[in-house]
């Protein structure tokens, strides 16, 4: 089961005036897409516990970030406390 994550509002958004009130609870899914290039089906087929895929990917490379499978932003990957993050750059 996924933790929930609490965004801080701006201090200037007053969530009641937003326009979202009806919605704003409806869970999304978030993924970060890394590019793997020559990735094959067969290579799928093989993976197993411990595997690595190695990606093109640099530290501090953009990296989308999508919910429900719609584009939203630019990120970097990040390591806090131990744990795999993600920190907006720019919103799409």
């Amino acid at each position: 089961m996924a933790a929930a994550i609490a965004f801080p509002m701006p201090h200037h958004a007053d969530a009641t005036a937003t326009g979202w009130e009806e919605i704003e609870e409806v869970p999304c899914s978030l993924s970060a897409q890394i590019p793997v290039t020559g990735f094959r089906v067969r290579d799928l087929l093989l993976l197993q516990a411990g595997s690595v895929v190695n990606s093109k990917q640099s530290t501090g490379d953009r990296v989308g970030l999508h919910a429900n499978g719609s584009f939203i932003a630019w990120t970097e990957f990040e390591v806090i406390n131990g744990r795999l993050g993600v920190r907006f750059t720019d919103l799409g």
